[in-house]
């Protein structure tokens, strides 16, 4: 458990920076200042005919959050 909490750390510090920028550049693109007004809007409904910019978006934060977390989870490809 201790070697995976370290692994998550080390690749927190190294991959953190950059994911943190160019998830900040996505939320920029889709002219959202933070999480929490993208949320704001994907819950009140205002994306929905925005899902072909929206969409890859999302994929991209949640493989860079998956790339921290654990890239096993991930096809050897994209890692």
């Amino acid at each position: 458990m201790a070697r995976n909490a370290l692994g998550i750390a080390e690749r927190e510090l190294l991959l953190g920076p950059a994911f943190a920028a160019a998830h900040a550049a996505r939320l920029a693109d889709l002219g959202y200042r933070d999480d929490a007004a993208l949320a704001t809007a994907l819950r009140s409904g205002a994306l929905d005919t925005e899902w072909e910019s929206v969409a890859p978006a999302l994929a991209a934060s949640a493989r860079d959050q998956l790339l921290v977390a654990n890239p096993a989870y991930l096809p050897a490809a994209t890692g």
